[in-house]
């Protein structure tokens, strides 16, 4: 029964254990690849830190018992979309960073917002829709590009302050 004592060792971790081991894995993935899985677990992060510890469980079992038409498209998201949008911008951030770290505080702020535009672009092309039935997603709507545009740069900025202020 090798698989119950792998499945008991892995839920029995502490949540220390846990960053360790992720970092672990990390580190020993191709210096191109580690922004993108950094990316997916940061969005992992963000889900699990705003409430997704408390809310997921309580949430989706009630989903499943009263909406299934909406349980499968949040639980997709939340298991597979959501960290592959962050996935898909760690990888620009790594394919825009041999030229962005030449160009000093813009460069460093140019990652970051790279990346952001990546994962908004997944957000409102792939996930609202898939969430939200009314939101049809066009690739020919200025208005969600002007939101991706305008509000990545933000986040970059935001995000680059932050991690100017942890290093």
């Amino acid at each position: 029964m090798a698989i119950l004592t792998n499945l008991r060792s892995q839920l029995g971790r502490s949540f220390g254990d846990t960053l360790i081991w992720m970092f672990g894995f990390v580190e020993g993935r191709p210096a191109f690849l580690r922004p993108a899985f950094y990316g997916a677990f940061f969005i992992w992060a963000l889900i699990l830190c705003r409430g997704g510890l408390i809310v997921l469980p309580i949430a989706l079992p009630i989903l499943f018992f009263t909406d299934r038409q909406l349980f499968w498209p949040l639980l997709l998201t939340f298991l597979v979309l959501a960290p592959a949008g962050g996935f898909l911008g760690g990888l620009l951030y790594s394919a825009v960073s041999p030229i962005a770290n030449r160009l000093g505080l813009v460069g460093r702020i140019m990652k970051f917002t790279v990346a952001a535009w990546a994962y908004l672009v997944v957000l409102v092309f792939v996930i609202m829709p898939l969430v939200d039935r009314k939101h049809a997603g066009s690739l020919n709507d200025r208005g969600d590009w002007i939101f991706i545009g305008a509000f990545g740069l933000l986040l970059g900025i935001a995000i680059h302050w932050g991690a100017r202020d942890a290093a």
